[in-house]
């Protein structure tokens, strides 16, 4: 007689019980494990933070900077106009530089960029060059936005994945919100360019822990730089 599999004499409920403990044990396998997993989302969730706070924590110091740089409200406006526009416009061609490049390797470029354009905007004399540094900040958030997602898919286990994107979401609306509160509470003590400085030792915590992140495989598409300028060139 042909021989029956050892699993066809098994119960449907002890089939059913082991083929989940099988799927259980495939999930588990997929993502980083702890404790790593925890400095990969804290680089993931504290980079954000960083990108999101200053885009509204600038906010409430225009004033400041406009008396002391000696410029006009409404030159003083492209400080939040200039990091906001160099985000939109290269927020696509960072995605893209990600997968061909790795998303580990760009999304830490992001946050090194973004920590040394912080220290810039510091320590600007005048208001073009804040308005240069502030578009480099720019540039580096817009690296970080869209890979600490990607990231965050071979970060967590499947079955943990919506969880992680709620705390990312939640991080975004926490940031967002508390925005101008940090400022206040930041110009309430020192003056306007603390709201830079500030971004350096925490920007240092984060790259250290970027080590952390998950490696991905590089694609083998070419960059079009051509699509990249249209890109660049239509959301400006």
């Amino acid at each position: 007689m042909p021989s029956v599999p050892s699993t066809m004499l098994l119960s449907p409920a002890i089939r059913s019980e082991s083929t989940a403990s099988t799927d259980t044990t495939a999930n588990e396998s997929d993502g980083l494990p702890m404790p790593r997993r925890l400095f990969a989302i804290a680089a993931i969730l504290g980079a954000g933070a960083l990108v999101v706070l200053d885009g509204a924590i600038a906010n409430v110091a225009l004033p400041s900077i406009a008396q002391q740089l000696r410029a006009s409200p409404a030159d003083a406006v492209w400080v939040i106009t200039a990091y906001q526009l160099a985000v939109v416009m290269f927020l696509l061609p960072a995605s893209a530089i990600g997968a061909r490049f790795g998303y580990r390797r760009v999304f830490a470029a992001g946050v090194a960029l973004f920590t040394l354009a912080s220290v810039l905007c510091a320590l600007s004399p005048t208001l073009p060059w804040l308005l240069g540094a502030r578009c480099l900040q720019g540039l580096g958030a817009a690296a970080v936005m869209p890979l600490g997602l990607a990231l965050l898919r071979f970060t967590y286990p499947r079955r943990l994945l919506a969880r992680a994107i709620s705390w990312n979401a939640l991080m975004v609306a926490g940031a967002t919100a508390a925005g101008p509160a940090v400022g206040a509470f930041i110009l309430s003590e020192a003056s306007w360019p603390w709201l830079f400085a500030v971004n350096l030792p925490i920007g240092v915590l984060v790259l250290a822990a970027c080590a952390n992140l998950p490696a991905t495989s590089p694609t083998k598409d070419r960059i079009d730089l051509w699509s990249i300028a249209l890109n660049a060139t239509m959301f400006a």
